[in-house]
């Protein structure tokens, strides 16, 4: 924090006048030094927030090693003030999800005082070493994996936001219990995230409801998991419908992504169900939609279709009791990162229970109505 210097109006500006040679003002942002380094404290916050884009080879640049976090040390305080990156979707407070990248209180101030305190590197010893897949802990075991390699994508060169929409035959996965999809991006300075569904053969090539959600994976989220001994069933001769999102870069790429179906072990059996909210009415200015669960229901995930026509979405529940809870409010929506949230904790709701959306519409631009997709347990 930057020291304060308190004149009165008059000393301030006689001083300004007699000693113009040596009295400047304190700029907000000069180094004041801090206990907070690299290679203690900003790494780690780094390795958790930052690196799943922030890496070699990544969407954008590395900021793993010291030399590149200092040199860019202006523009990341800049986009952490604007809460701009880590992409800031959800306001804090409505609900508790585990794919929140943004920063939390402590680790925004502790990157700030680190910014402001001139940016100090820290002994080498203290830097935590990473983590080799050897380290990380197993998936849940799984019965077996089916790869399905999706048809070659062009991305054009500097388009800032490119959607894909492919259609893939299940093949062997038809019919199947499904544990969990894995994505691997096949080129991943492009590859933004991306959204999968399955739907009957031949369905969801049009502009119309992709499908059942089964499936998510953005940079720091890379699957989305049913809780324990739940799996999602894929129907007969099912299509899998893959949203890719794309960020062109400075020239023209290309992009070959797969799928890893993760076949459940046995045991897995309970199914996964879903809920979809679509806009009931919409006018100038809003979507809205809204259902009534006629069973009790049990919500772990939650998935918006959400484009660039929308500035924003609250999705809120309201009880028999009459209470009422926002569950998830996005200010200011990102169309470039898909938004599929898995919350920290389920949500239980009495049969009778509305759940609701309201999304506000931007001034300008036109789009699909919006459409809020919840993955409920039986």
């Amino acid at each position: 924090m930057a020291t304060i210097r308190a004149f009165s109006v008059a000393a301030a500006i006689g001083a300004a006048v007699l000693l113009p040679a040596i009295w400047t003002p304190l700029e907000a942002d000069d180094p004041v030094g801090t206990s907070v380094t690299f290679n203690r404290e900003i790494i780690r916050i780094i390795q958790r927030k930052c690196e799943p884009c922030h890496t070699p080879g990544g969407l954008a640049m590395s900021l793993s090693d010291f030399r590149d976090a200092r040199t860019w040390g202006r523009a990341i305080r800049e986009e952490l003030v604007e809460h701009r990156m880590p992409p800031a979707i959800l306001a804090r407070g409505y609900g508790e999800y585990e794919t929140d990248p943004s920063l939390n209180a402590r680790e925004m101030a502790t990157f700030l005082t680190w910014l402001d305190g001139g940016m100090p590197r820290g002994d080498e010893a203290e830097r935590p070493v990473k983590l080799t897949p050897d380290d990380i802990p197993a998936e849940p075991e799984a019965a077996a994996a089916l790869r399905v390699a999706l048809p070659v994508q062009t991305v054009p060169a500097r388009e800032d936001l490119a959607v894909r929409r492919v259609v893939v035959d299940a093949g062997a996965a038809a019919g199947r219990i499904i544990a969990r999809v894995q994505l691997h991006p096949g080129n991943r300075r492009v590859v933004r995230g991306a959204l999968v569904f399955a739907a009957p053969a031949a369905a969801g090539s049009s502009g119309a409801a992709p499908g059942v959600f089964i499936g998510a994976w953005l940079p720091w989220q890379h699957a989305i998991v049913p809780p324990a001994a739940h799996a999602f069933a894929l129907p007969a001769r099912a299509s899998l419908v893959v949203e890719m999102y794309y960020r062109g870069v400075d020239a023209m790429q290309t992009d070959q992504t797969a799928l890893e179906l993760i076949l459940a072990a046995d045991g897995a059996t309970q199914g996964v169900d879903e809920v979809v909210i679509a806009s009931s009415e919409q006018s100038s200015a809003q979507f809205r939609g809204r259902v009534q669960l006629p069973n009790p229901a049990r919500i772990w995930a939650i998935q918006c279709g959400l484009d660039a026509s929308v500035a924003s979405i609250e999705l809120r529940v309201e009880r028999p009791d009459r209470s009422v809870e926002v569950l998830l409010w996005v200010p200011a929506v990102r169309p470039e990162w898909p938004l599929a949230l898995t919350l920290r904790e389920p949500v239980d709701l009495p049969a009778g229970s509305i759940v609701s959306f309201v999304a506000q519409r931007k001034a300008t631009g036109s789009g699909a109505a919006p459409r809020v997709t919840l993955s409920v347990m039986r």
